[in-house]
């Protein structure tokens, strides 16, 4: 990727999240990313691909994370690195995280819960909730879902780390 793509899409992320995809015209995505408007449509073709192409570049960086927790032995173990997961990306990404919250009741974006990363994720928990001998598997991991998309909320109204990492414990403590 190019730098100045690069930095175009970490503009838009940062202004989108801040401001929200409709409220932000390409125009000051340009200005503040120091391009021409016509290279952001050359690049992306469209508002809407700019945006696409930015959850994808966020859905690439949760596919880092993927591997260790596929390679944890401990489904105990596995199970908190899933709920881990939610507290370290937000540490890395917040401003992706934050964009994923304000767009995600948003019909055309709901396809956040269908992406490969959150499938396989599911399928990780369930596996481990199956080996631990938890008596539905696929309640529990729909369980923990919630409560992590909660958690994520939260991190998002209040980034006191203490009070959020207080909460990220007592999360595993229930596993």
């Amino acid at each position: 990727m190019t730098e100045k793509k690069e930095l175009i899409l970490e503009t838009a992320l940062k202004l989108f999240a801040e401001q929200g995809f409709d409220t932000t015209p390409t125009s000051k995505i340009a200005r503040l990313a120091g391009v021409s408007e016509g290279l952001i449509f050359r690049h992306f073709g469209t508002k809407e691909g700019l945006m696409k192409a930015v959850v994808e570049l966020g859905e690439s960086r949760i596919g880092r994370h993927l591997t260790g927790i596929e390679q944890e032995g401990n489904h105990r173990q596995r199970i908190h690195k899933i709920i881990e997961l939610a507290y370290v990306l937000f540490q890395e990404e917040r401003e992706f995280w934050q964009l994923q919250f304000t767009i995600k009741w948003q019909r055309k974006y709901t396809h956040a819960h269908t992406s490969p990363h959150y499938l396989r994720l599911m399928q990780l928990g369930m596996e481990s909730f199956r080996a631990l001998g938890y008596a539905e598997p696929e309640k529990e991991i729909q369980l923990l879902a919630m409560l992590v998309e909660g958690f994520g909320s939260m991190m998002i109204k209040q980034p006191d780390a203490a009070t959020l990492e207080n909460m990220l414990t007592f999360i595993k403590s229930k596993y």
